[in-house]
């Protein structure tokens, strides 16, 4: 038996408790792809035996502080002495990973499959359910799916024309002008418009790095492709052009190419 490591959800065993940034106990449980695992042993990885992806992880995010080490897991069921139960052992190398681990010997089974709870039956039941919903909210033309109230003439509102969670569904339409459902339909157009890149653009998001210059004026680093003042951008810096802001209030002096979008625009 082999753990899943690429679960499609995200699993939070009941039971279980967080542990961050350190290996587990030897002797503890933990649960790892809807199975329990004995931990057997715990060994740090020598710095010589270090892939070339751990030094680098190693040097940019933890300055040595947390190193590579190795898990020997054994499946719970499995107690004895036996030298063939090193047969069933799990061989499991990480550096920074998180353990879902239980505070002693007695854990919560289904009754049904034998699994650690939530077992693989109640998360599928789960995420149809919430799969059921997430298209509801996408069934009524005119009602937009992160509020569900109408969109009305007055409001400002984002449309497009095709539904990406019911296919051949009516168009979706989003309250642009209200901050919890603006983000909604931001995330939303970022993913029509992977869906046809040669031919779609986004409107709410931009992908440039836009700089603050002191004479009110924005420059982004899209230039003309910029999608406005309105859409965010994922990047914002203050302008640091030589002799910028020597004269006080104005004089800058952005080049002749930028896309200057005026502050009292947005």
């Amino acid at each position: 038996m082999t753990p899943n490591l690429n679960l499609p959800y995200r699993w939070l065993p009941s039971g279980t408790e967080p542990l961050f940034r350190h290996a587990p106990d030897p002797g503890s449980l933990v649960a790892l792809g809807h199975a329990v695992w004995r931990v057997i042993e715990v060994a740090e990885v020598p710095p010589a035996d270090w892939t070339q992806d751990e030094r680098e992880y190693v040097a940019r995010y933890h300055r040595g502080e947390r190193r590579p080490y190795r898990v020997v897991l054994r499946p719970a069921g499995i107690v004895g002495d036996d030298p063939r139960s090193r047969d069933r052992d799990v061989h499991l190398r990480a550096c920074d990973a998180s353990w879902h681990v239980y505070p002693d010997d007695h854990y919560p089974l289904c009754a049904s499959c034998a699994e650690p709870l939530p077992c693989r039956e109640q998360m599928a039941s789960k995420i149809a359910a919430a799969s059921a919903r997430q298209m509801d909210r996408y069934s009524m033309e005119g009602v937009c799916p992160s509020c569900e109230e109408p969109v009305t003439s007055r409001q400002k509102s984002l449309t497009l024309p095709d539904n990406l969670e019911i296919p051949g569904g009516p168009p979706i339409t989003f309250h642009a002008g209200r901050v919890e459902c603006r983000y909604a339909a931001r995330e939303y157009e970022i993913r029509w418009v992977e869906a046809d890149p040669n031919r779609r653009r986004t409107t709410l998001s931009c992908p440039g790095h836009v700089t603050n210059h002191n004479d009110g004026t924005y420059e982004c680093s899209e230039l003309g492709d910029c999608r406005g003042p309105q859409a965010t951008h994922p990047a914002y810096s203050v302008c640091r052009c030589r002799g910028c802001h020597v004269r006080g209030s104005f004089g800058c002096r952005p080049g002749p190419d930028a896309q200057l979008l005026r502050r009292d625009a947005a």
